[in-house]
């Protein structure tokens, strides 16, 4: 199988940066806990692996949402601000489930 492209879908290159940023975000924001020895290494692991998957998956998922809706200004502003919505239910999800453990 070859690849005549050599350039990633826009989708493809959000995904990626999305699961970047969000493994390297949830890994800063845990490092503190390992530190102090309230979480080992293996479910800080865990964690931001878990997180990576989430964003990568949220922020592949609306900009391959947004690009079929170019041209309806109406449906790519519901996307974005359901992308929005739910960026910050995961994250007030990840919150409470810190201090739940």
């Amino acid at each position: 199988m070859s690849n005549s492209q050599d350039t990633l879908s826009p989708a493809s290159r959000a995904m990626l940066v999305g699961a970047l940023v969000g493994g390297a975000a949830s890994a800063a924001s845990q490092w503190q806990r390992r530190q102090s020895g309230e979480i080992d290494t293996d479910h800080m692991v865990k964690q931001a692996t878990q997180d990576a998957l989430k964003t990568g998956i949220a922020s592949g998922g609306a900009t391959y949402l947004a690009q079929q809706m170019a041209g309806r200004p109406a449906l790519s502003m519901l996307t974005i601000l359901s992308v929005g919505a739910a960026g910050l239910y995961m994250l007030q999800q990840h919150k409470d489930g810190q201090h739940n453990e």
